[in-house]
C-alpha cells in the first residue's frame, strides 16, 4: 500500500501507467527467465500403455503425476495410437502392459506389438526404457505380454534402466515402488534437456477418492433373477446406489466388486483344520481374515506344493514335478483350497495357512446401465456360478455373494475402472454393431441407454443369443421396446437350443453379411462382449470371412481391413 501511495504522490497518471507497465513487463520477463531455466532442466518421457480394463492406463496417470519431481515431462500414449516409426524416435520410454487371456497382448497393444516383433532391422540403441508388467499369477503365462516387451526392446538395442517388475492382481505397492525406481533411473539418461520442455506432468484425469484401496460402501437396491424358471443358468440383475458418493462413470466402464467368502465355507475349512475362529494371523482374527481378505477359491502354487509335500499324493506330486500345465489345469478344474484340505487332509497352522493364500481380489463386471438414464445408480448383469465338484456344491465368490448373502442392511464395497477404448462413439451419427450373447449384453444395454438419453441419430444393431428364447432372453421387454421405438435399428437373435441345428450369433452375422459389411463401409463401429475363449474368436473369424467375401478381398486384404478398424478404434472388444 505504501508503494502505491508513493507512486501516486510523485508521478502523474500517465507516468504511473507507464511505470506500472514497465514493472509488470519486468516481472513477466523475470518469470519467463525462471520458466526457461526450469524448462532447460526437464527431459521428455513417453509412457505407453497396453490395457484391457484400464489398470495400465491408470498407472500411466500415476507416472505422469509423479514425473515432475524428477525433472521429467510425460506424454501418455495408448499403444493403439502409436506407430512403429514414432516408437523408434523415442529416447525415454516406460512400457506399462497387462496380459490378457493366456499370455496374449491386450487388444490395444496388438498392432504395435506385431509391427515391433517383425521389425528386425530397427535400431533402438538411443532408447532408454523400463517395463512394468501386469498379470494374474493364477494363469500359466503370468505377465507374459510385459515380459515380451522387455525382451524385445533389449533385443533391438534399447537400454534397460531398471529391472522389469511383474505385478500380480494386488499390484498397488509393487507398482508404486517401480514408478519411483524407474523415474529415478531414467531421469538423467539420454540427451541434455531441451528448452521448451515442461516440468509439469501431463494433465491427469480427475481421480475419485474411492479406489482399490478405498472402495465406496454402496447399498444394493435391486437383486432380481431375469432368466426363466427352466433356464440352465441363473442370471441376476443388480442395481447399486451411488447417492452422495460423487462417483460417475461412462457406458463401457467396469465396476469392481469387493466380495466376501461364504462364512459357511470358512467355518467348514476351520473345522477341517482344527483351527479356532479367534486365532490371530496377519494381525487379525482368522475367521474374519478368511472371510474378507484371503482367496480360498484358487490354490496358489505355494499352497499346492505344500499340500503335495504333506500328503505325498502321487497324482499331485507327479503333476507338479512334470510341470505339465495342461494336465495340472485339468486336475485343478472345479477344485478349490477347501477341497485339498478335505480330500488330501492337508493341515496348517493359522499363520502357515494365510502365508500360502493370495489376497482376495475384487471382481470386475461390465456395467449394464447409463448414468444419464439412472442417476445415482449403477447396474450389473451377472450369471451366478454354481456347480457340483468333489462331492460338494461350489459357488462363485462374487456372483453368489451378491446373489445370496447381501442383505438390506449390508453394504457392498465397489470402485470403478475406466475402459476408455470401449465407448459409445463420440460421433452420434455413427452406426454401431454390438455382438453380446448371454451376459455379454451388459455394456450394450448401457450403450443403448446412452444413445437413447442423448438422442443420438446413429443406427444401432444388436446380435444377441443364448440357449433357449423362452427362458434366456434377458431384458426382452426393454430390447423389444427399443426395437419398436426405432432406437434399435436391427435385432438378430440366436438361441442355440431352440432347434436341432445349433445357431449362434456368428451364424446370424454370416446370414446378414452383405448388410453388415455395408455398415462397416459407412463408418460403422463393431463391438464384442462376452466369452473370450470361444465366442469372441468365432465372431472374429466370421467378421474376417464376411469382409473377405462381401468386400471381394483375399485373406491378407481382409486382415488389413480389420487391422485398420482396430487402429481407428472401430473394432473393440470387452472379453473375459
Amino acid at each position: 500500500m505504501a508503494k502505491k501511495n508513493l507512486l501516486e504522490t510523485l508521478f502523474s497518471g500517465k507516468q504511473r501507467e507507464w511505470l506500472s507497465g514497465f514493472f509488470a513487463g519486468a516481472n513477466t520477463r523475470l518469470l519467463d527467465q525462471d520458466e526457461q531455466q526450469n524448462n532447460e532442466n526437464t527431459r521428455p518421457l513417453t509412457v505407453i500403455y497396453g490395457t484391457q480394463t484400464g489398470n495400465s492406463e491408470n498407472l500411466g496417470d500415476d507416472v505422469a503425476a509423479a514425473a515432475g519431481e524428477y525433472g521429467l515431462s510425460v506424454k501418455l500414449v495408448d499403444m493403439g495410437d502409436l506407430e512403429l516409426e514414432e516408437l523408434a524416435n523415442i529416447e525415454r520410454l516406460f512400457v506399462i502392459c497387462s496380459t490378457y487371456g493366456e499370455g496374449e497382448m491386450p487388444d490395444n497393444a496388438e498392432m504395435l506389438w506385431q509391427d515391433l516383433s517383425e521389425a528386425d532391422g530397427l535400431d533402438l540403441s538411443k532408447m532408454h526404457f523400463a517395463v512394468l508388467a501386469l498379470g494374474d499369477s493364477s494363469y500359466d503365462e503370468y505377465c507374459e505380454a510385459g515380459k515380451q516387451w522387455d525382451v524385445r526392446l533389449a533385443e533391438l538395442g534399447a537400454n534397460r534402466v531398471a529391472d522389469r517388475v511383474d505385478c500380480d492382481v494386488d499390484f498397488d505397492d509393487d507398482a508404486e515402488a517401480w514408478i519411483k525406481t524407474a523415474l529415478d533411473a531414467i531421469k538423467e539418461t539420454g540427451s541434455a534437456p531441451v528448452a521448451g520442455g515442461n516440468a509439469a506432468s501431463a494433465p491427469t484425469k480427475e481421480k475419485s477418492q474411492y479406489n482399490r484401496k478405498n472402495p465406496f460402501a454402496s447399498r444394493l437396491l435391486t437383486n432380481k433373477t431375469i432368466t426363466g424358471t427352466n433356464s440352465s443358468k441363473e442370471i441376476k440383475h443388480f442395481e447399486l446406489c451411488l447417492k452422495e458418493s460423487g462417483l460417475h462413470y461412462e457406458a463401457g466402464d467396469v465396476l469392481n466388486v469387493v466380495p466376501q467368502n461364504d462364512p459357511k465355507l470358512v467355518d467348514l475349512m476351520l473345522a477341517e483344520l482344527g483351527l479356532a475362529a479367534d486365532e490371530v494371523a496377519a494381525g487379525e482374527r482368522l475367521r474374519e481374515a478368511l472371510i474378507n481378505h484371503y482367496d480360498i477359491k484358487i490354490p496358489t502354487p505355494q499352497f499346492l506344493q505344500a499340500v503335495a509335500d504333506q500328503s505325498k499324493d502321487k497324482d499331485l506330486t507327479r503333476l507338479l514335478e512334470n510341470k505339465d500345465k495342461e494336465a495340472l489345469n485339468n486336475y485343478l478344474w472345479g477344485r478349490d483350497v477347501v477341497d485339498f484340505i478335505i480330500d488330501l487332509k492337508a493341515r496348517f497352522t493359522a499363520v502357515e495357512l494365510v502365508e500360502l493364500l493370495r489376497k482376495l481380489q475384487a471382481r470386475a463386471y461390465s456395467i449394464s446401465s447409463a448414468l444419464k438414464k439412472h442417476p445415482d445408480e449403477v447396474h450389473l448383469t451377472i450369471s451366478s456360478v454354481r456347480y457340483e465338484s468333489q462331492g460338494r456344491q461350489h459357488q462363485g465368490v462374487a456372483s453368489c455373494y451378491l446373489a445370496d448373502r447381501v442383505g438390506d442392511d449390508d453394504k457392498v464395497l465397489v470402485y470403478f475402472s475406466q475402459n476408455t477404448s470401449f465407448r459409445v462413439p463420440q460421433d452420434s451419427d455413427a452406426p454401431i454393431i454390438m455382438v453380446g450373447p448371454g451376459t455379454g449384453i451388459a455394456p450394450f444395454r448401457a450403450f443403448l441407454e446412452e444413445r437413447e438419453a442423448t438422442e443420438a441419430k446413429g443406427d444401432n444393431w444388436l446380435f444377441f443369443g443364448d440357449r433357449k428364447q423362452a427362458d434366456d432372453f434377458i431384458y426382452q421387454a426393454e430390447i423389444e421396446a427399443w426395437q419398436k421405438s426405432g432406437l434399435l435399428t436391427n435385432l438378430d437373435l440366436a438361441f442355440s437350443r431352440d432347434q436341432e441345428e445349433k445357431i449362434y450369433v456368428q451364424t446370424r452375422m454370416q446370414e446378414k453379411g452383405v448388410e453388415l459389411f455395408a455398415w462397416l463401409e459407412r463408418g460403422g463401429y463393431f463391438f464384442i462382449c462376452g466369452d473370450a475363449t470361444y465366442m469372441a474368436k468365432d465372431v472374429d473369424k466370421t467378421l474376417h470371412d464376411i469382409i473377405s467375401e462381401h468386400g471381394k478381398m483375399d485373406a491378407d486384404a481382409a486382415i488389413a481391413y480389420v487391422n485398420d478398424l482396430k487402429k481407428s478404434k472401430r473394432y473393440v472388444r470387452d472379453v473375459y
